[in-house]
């Protein structure tokens, strides 16, 4: 007899075995970001900047009707302030922040078994090497909060 998990009982599909990463290029970088996360690639536009925003905040644009605010990824990853501005596409990324990042470059989609996905802690859970190239696997729900750094995010008040 079968044994019955608690997603079967629920209707929710076994969690799957594998997961897609899309790599993304920023600076001298190589990113994995799940597709999963991903609502649209798209070539690049100059985001309307916002006044008094962080440096890796590079503004707003919109995207298929909606307004994503757009960071650079380069920027938000490096350890020193010495990033190009050099972005030719965008990744809007799924979500009710509406959250999109500036990328050199969009390659190909990996898939990784589930057994080798890290565990996600801060911006960057951890490394996986594929055909040669470090991946850095984003944990994107950390974008947000890396980019403020102590700065106090002003809240909608209802």
């Amino acid at each position: 007899m079968e044994t019955e998990t608690f997603e079967s009982r629920i209707g929710i599909a076994e969690p799957a075995r594998s997961v897609r990463l899309q790599i993304a290029r920023a600076g001298s970088l190589f990113y994995g970001i799940s597709t999963s996360e991903i609502s649209a690639i798209v070539s690049w536009q100059e985001p309307t900047p916002l006044p008094n925003a962080p440096p890796a905040v590079l503004g707003v644009v919109s995207i298929h009707g909606s307004m994503f605010t757009v960071f650079n990824l380069a920027e938000l990853t490096s350890d020193n302030g010495d990033v190009e501005k050099s972005a030719s596409q965008l990744i809007a990324l799924r979500g009710d922040e509406q959250l999109a990042l500036a990328v050199d470059e969009v390659g190909e989609i990996v898939e990784l078994e589930r057994e080798e996905v890290p565990t996600l802690d801060g911006l960057i859970g951890s490394s996986v090497t594929r055909n040669g190239v470090t991946l850095k696997i984003l944990n994107l729900k950390e974008i947000f909060p890396t980019a403020i750094q102590g700065r106090e995010r002003r809240r909608r008040r209802f």
